[in-house]
């Protein structure tokens, strides 16, 4: 069970099956809890998880933090800040179809970021599979109907969330870029650390200016404590160390699996039901997903093939 939970596509498939989940619990949340707010209670919440576990490395380490200390204000203004909280208030001004569409342009970013900031290279077939995934997402978020995302209208909200799309491109390729000389767990408290420092008055503004949230319920609650684990930590930890392992450019892909995952949880804790389009939609995302990060499986299909080839030829050589 632990070697395949050290598996980098296992790790990416869990992070982003709680981030579908995320995208589920964080629409419903947004209509009781104000955008700024909901992140710092859901990195608050990390913070305090998280402090027990870092605390150990955080002070054998304080000499490099201290040192990289201009990575980890980038780090936490991209991944932990403005992804979150862009999407947030996205989602106020936007319906999920736009929000989950632009959302898809993250593993196109990121392969474009990883190519001229890492020099990573992508070969035809894994921006093929790149392609399918995004054909795959596209069709589930259409219902396998073109005509209705030629008549999708973009608003602020669009525009909003692809400024977070952007933010959490550039904070995966600098993770990759300047990762390697921090400490995992240290570097990810100390990153949650800032961004709560920074979501603070945001949340206190939004406290004394808008009507009064505070009346929760328990489904409410519950989806607080889900938000402020499961895609804040487990997600953050699982996609950090897969990036280390395979890059950007092929954990981007997963990405695409966060409408998949919101789809089957829609279905599962929402009642609703299940189409053709959505079956396709999902084939084609792991197709693609298949195709991006099996390149070498294919090269050596190819290679043996080639082979097999020239063994036949050899006896007529000679």
């Amino acid at each position: 069970m632990i070697s395949r939970l050290s598996s980098p596509y296992i790790l990416l498939i869990l992070a982003t099956m709680f981030w579908g989940g995320n995208f589920t619990v964080g629409k419903s949340l947004v209509s009781y809890v104000p955008p700024f707010t909901m992140s710092l209670i859901r990195w608050s919440m990390a913070l305090i998880i998280l402090l027990p576990l870092a605390w150990k490395e955080l002070a054998q380490t304080k000499q490099i933090m201290i040192k990289h200390w201009k990575t980890l204000i980038a780090l936490s203004l991209t991944g932990i800040v403005a992804f979150n909280a862009l999407a947030y208030i996205s989602v106020q001004y936007t319906t999920s179809i736009n929000a989950s569409l632009v959302n898809a342009l993250s593993p196109v970013l990121i392969m474009l970021l990883s190519l001229y900031v890492l020099k990573e290279k992508m070969s035809k077939v894994q921006i093929l599979g790149v392609f399918i995934s995004l054909v795959g997402v596209i069709w589930i978020i259409t219902k396998g109907k073109i005509d209705y995302l030629l008549s999708l209208t973009f608003n602020t909200g669009d525009m909003i969330m692809i400024f977070a799309v952007l933010a959490w491109a550039v904070y995966s390729v600098l993770m990759r870029a300047s990762g390697t000389n921090l400490p995992k767990t240290a570097t990810f408290f100390v990153t949650i650390l800032i961004g709560v420092v920074i979501l603070a008055p945001f949340a206190m503004w939004e406290t004394y200016s808008l009507p009064s949230w505070e009346h929760l319920e328990a489904p409410q609650y519950l989806g607080l404590l889900y938000i402020g684990v499961f895609p804040s930590i487990l997600s953050f930890v699982f996609w950090n160390k897969a990036l280390f392992i395979i890059g950007p450019s092929k954990a981007s892909i997963f990405l695409n699996f966060i409408v998949l995952f919101a789809s089957i949880f829609s279905i599962l804790f929402l009642n609703e039901k299940i189409y053709p389009a959505q079956v396709i939609g999902g084939l084609l995302i792991i197709s693609g997903v298949v195709l991006t990060t099996n390149i070498k499986l294919f090269k050596s299909t190819r290679g043996s093939t080639k082979v097999k080839h020239q063994t036949k030829e050899k006896p007529s050589s000679s």
